[in-house]
């Protein structure tokens, strides 16, 4: 049963993490474009997306079975996504806020989006960080169940 919902999670975590990258992508992009500024400068914004992307795909390549069937990690990193996703669509369709009717051509509210950014970042990188010490972690350090 364990193997069966480790599996349904990193599917899950993947879907998540490819649609929060999506929703962050377009209200970004949507956002500098209506302040006018480089879109150059937004690519700190998804440098976190491409590590864990990255840092997924090697778990899954390599099989690396500390990360992959440590069922905490799976839980933290759907709640993450699922929030980012939840944030994302609030902005988007929340038609309560108030900046929501001011910006009437762009339907989003980007005052509460550009809150969400900081906190995003630093939760997408603790969640690399905590894959690496996942990865690298001694194999007697860790109890494996199969």
């Amino acid at each position: 049963m364990k193997k069966i919902i480790n599996v349904s999670l990193i599917f899950i975590k993947f879907l998540f993490l490819l649609t929060s990258f999506v929703l962050t992508f377009n209200i970004v992009l949507r956002m500098y474009e209506r302040l006018g500024k480089n879109y150059i400068e937004s690519i700190p914004v998804f440098i976190p997306y491409i590590i864990l992307f990255f840092l997924f795909s090697i778990n899954f390549i390599l099989r690396q079975k500390r990360v992959n069937n440590s069922m905490f990690y799976n839980i933290t990193c759907c709640l993450v996504f699922a929030m980012l996703i939840f944030c994302g669509y609030r902005a988007m369709t929340d038609k309560y806020m108030l900046l929501y009717i001011r910006l009437g051509d762009y339907h989003i509210n980007f005052n509460y989006y550009a809150d969400i950014i900081a906190p995003m970042k630093v939760m997408l990188y603790l969640l690399s960080v905590s894959n690496i010490l996942l990865m690298f972690i001694g194999k007697n350090d860790i109890k494996e169940n199969e």
